[in-house]
């Protein structure tokens, strides 16, 4: 099956990795002159340009996520107050005078006496800025495209609808996330403690110096002021290291995912990358990845996947009592099992009779 999954890549992989770089680079010329007018309105909203470097999630070939970086919040000032419900999220404590100063405007109704920064709030105030740059100026920002604010959603997501010439329109999430960088946070102790396999000592302080993000996503709990604990530093560091023929494991899992899924909700790039790197975990050493064992790999990946689909559960790396499927719709689970149980019940014929979906965004 080996010369299978070559061919896979050879004949798929180009005009796959190629549509995910015309994508960010279309999102760079769309955002970064937003995110410079938003800083002129209001000099606390400055966020890092938008760049090959920035951490984004894609959630399916129309629609992305990307994170922008707060520049105007010191996290030297902020206490970081883990352990809350629902795992993985916590408060954002301003302890600073200047902070406080600074950024009481969003702390909404919270004890003067403990002000804590509300994610939902900072949203608002953004979406607010967002769409004045975007109704003032809506075309712009990239030349062909259209950009409208979407209105819509229940969890005061801050999206972008984009459309062009002859493309069908894409929606781009925009998310505030204040870097923590030297921050860990306890809740992460168990990987910061466990003994080293694959990732040596040094790696593991270098990780661990990279630190955190507080990301304004969503909590279940709806609760205006907890902030979503995330990785992408360090995660991105884990991926980057040479395994061998992980690389290519993980674009072939990306590309079937992301194709092969009738329902809207897809697996995103987070979720897929996590299932990567837990399978990782069972086969730590670099030769356990060597091109000669391609084909094991792969089954060994997807089979997981299929055990993480069929048990609802995919636990984070860093946050074992973190479940990335955890508000994934269960019709959407049921559909990608099934789509998982296709690949595994004949793969070299899956993998020869594979067709690429022929994107056709602006993107």
């Amino acid at each position: 099956m080996n010369v299978a999954l070559e061919s896979f890549v050879k004949t798929h992989a180009d005009h796959f990795v190629q549509h995910r770089r015309r994508m960010l680079m279309t999102i760079e010329k769309i955002i970064n002159p937003l995110l410079a007018e938003v800083k002129k309105i209001d000099a606390k909203f400055d966020f890092e340009l938008i760049g090959p470097n920035s951490f984004y999630v894609v959630k399916s070939p129309t629609h992305v996520e990307v994170l922008l970086i707060f520049q105007g919040i010191d996290p030297e000032e902020i206490s970081i107050e883990d352990g809350q419900t629902p795992a993985g999220f916590s408060l954002a404590r301003l302890t600073g005078k200047r902070m406080v100063s600074r950024w009481k405007f969003c702390s909404g109704n919270s004890n003067p006496s403990k002000v804590y920064l509300s994610a939902k709030i900072v949203k608002e105030k953004l979406f607010e800025l967002v769409k004045r740059v975007v109704n003032d100026e809506p075309n712009e920002h990239e030349g062909k495209a259209n950009i409208a604010v979407n209105e819509a959603g229940d969890d005061d997501t801050i999206s972008l609808l984009v459309s062009g010439h002859d493309a069908e329109p894409f929606s781009l999430d925009l998310v505030p996330a204040i870097p923590c960088p030297g921050r860990w946070v306890f809740s992460a102790h168990a990987w910061k403690s466990k003994p080293a396999d694959w990732v040596n000592r040094k790696l593991k302080e270098e990780l661990i110096r990279s630190g955190i993000h507080l990301v304004a996503r969503p909590s279940p709990r709806k609760s205006g002021y907890q902030w979503q604990i995330d990785f992408p530093g360090p995660m991105r560091k884990l991926l980057e290291l040479d395994m061998g023929c992980r690389t290519k494991c993980l674009l072939i899992l990306e590309i079937i995912m992301e194709n092969m899924q009738p329902c809207k909700e897809r697996c995103d790039s987070f979720q897929l990358e996590t299932l990567v790197m837990c399978v990782t975990e069972k086969f730590p050493i670099k030769s356990f990845w060597s091109d000669e064992k391609l084909t094991n790999r792969f089954l060994d990946i997807m089979k997981e996947l299929q055990r993480c689909l069929s048990e609802r559960s995919l636990s984070h790396i860093f946050l074992p009592n973190v479940n990335l499927f955890r508000d994934v719709d269960k019709l959407a689970l049921d559909s990608w099992e099934e789509g998982v149980q296709k690949v595994l019940k004949d793969p070299e014929i899956f993998l020869n009779t594979f067709e690429l979906f022929k994107y056709t965004t602006s993107l």
